[in-house]
């Protein structure tokens, strides 16, 4: 007659061949990470430093965007103008008791997916 290795098997008791090894986890790549939303992901972006050509120095992306804006429509660039004319308007530099710092984050939130999906659209036409 042949003799069983181990006769229990049931409940919490699976057979042998079934369990998992010695030193092996049972979920190899582990809990997924969290999905970052689209605030965290700008926040990092925008505060990477880059180096300046003409300089040298290193500034945060989102200085060196508004630098650039700012002397573009100093050249008499007027989309540039109208740009930093709505960013300031949205941000509510210009009145300061115009939104709360809160409510101002979220306009230009919603501000910038807006022009995201703009830009997605425009894509998907070519």
């Amino acid at each position: 007659m042949t003799e069983r290795k181990n006769p229990d098997v049931g409940y919490m008791n699976p057979p042998e061949h079934t369990r998992f090894k010695k030193g092996k986890s049972g979920n190899p790549r582990g809990r997924p990470r969290k999905r970052e939303d689209l605030n965290t992901v700008l926040n990092r972006v925008l505060n990477r430093k880059i180096r300046i050509k003409d300089d040298g120095r290193k500034m945060p992306l989102r200085d060196a965007l508004i630098w650039k804006l700012r002397e573009l429509a100093l050249q008499g660039d007027k989309q540039a103008l109208a740009l930093q004319r709505r960013i300031i308007d949205e941000s509510g530099i210009a009145d300061p008791n115009a939104y709360s710092p809160e409510e101002a984050k979220q306009r230009m939130i919603r501000a910038l997916v807006a022009m995201g999906a703009k830009v997605v659209k425009s894509k998907g036409d070519t």
